[in-house]
């Protein structure tokens, strides 16, 4: 599946790092929001294709240009992370040559956070119907986040081995970074009446790199 990226670049110091970004302009990634508003509140099981039709604003003809079923919008929901997660990956390694862990980390971070603002509900939907899910996409969803957590591994084990970070358990801290992030999704309900998703980012990327740095993270 060709996935289109409008790509904006999270840039500090002597690096830059392209975040998980989405095609918010592709009519097919405005399907799969919609979707995943209406599955996270009626469920996959009560949600239709019309239903979904009519919170993207189209006919149901239309979407069935796009997607031949609800389950096919489901895999699309993957297809999109992966994609995202593999260019991240792959952005990630580079920068971690060339700049040092403490950097690195950061410009990881707020890739990773701007992501899960723009995909609260796919996010948010993942871990609501894992369980539903046919074991093909469980499958991949699990690898996908394996892939995402070897990001934050590879960082700060780069780090402690620099004496920059203090950490334990890497993998634990690894997760720490992934969960953080996460909630902004899980606690919207209150968060967003108090904190804006900026502020979020940089007040939890503050707490995670004195975590970090002190040993209390991981």
């Amino acid at each position: 599946m060709a996935i289109k990226n409008s790509e904006r670049l999270v840039k500090s110091g002597t690096g830059e790092l392209k975040a998980i970004k989405l095609p918010k302009k592709d009519k097919k990634w405005q399907i799969v929001q919609a979707a995943a508003a209406l599955f996270i509140k009626k469920g996959t099981v009560n949600t239709g294709v019309r239903d979904i039709a009519e919170a993207s604003g189209i006919t149901v003809g239309t979407l069935y240009h796009y997607f031949h079923s609800k389950e096919e919008i489901i895999s699309a929901f993957m297809d999109y992370a992966v994609a995202g997660t593999d260019r991240f990956f792959a952005e990630s390694e580079k920068l971690l040559k060339r700049t040092d862990p403490m950097k690195a980390l950061k410009l990881a971070i707020n890739g990773y956070y701007d992501y899960t603002n723009e995909a609260q509900n796919v996010i948010l939907f993942w871990h609501q119907e894992t369980r539903n899910l046919s074991v093909e996409l469980r499958n991949r969803l699990l690898d996908n986040e394996c892939v995402l957590l070897s990001i934050f591994e590879k960082i700060l084990k780069r780090g402690c081995e620099q004496g920059v970070f203090k950490v334990n358990n890497i993998r634990l801290a690894a997760h720490n970074i992934i969960v953080m992030a996460d909630m902004w999704a899980f606690r919207r309900w209150d968060l967003k009446h108090h904190i804006t998703a900026e502020q979020y980012r940089k007040e939890q990327t503050n707490f995670i790199l004195h975590g970090l740095c002190d040993g209390s993270l991981g």
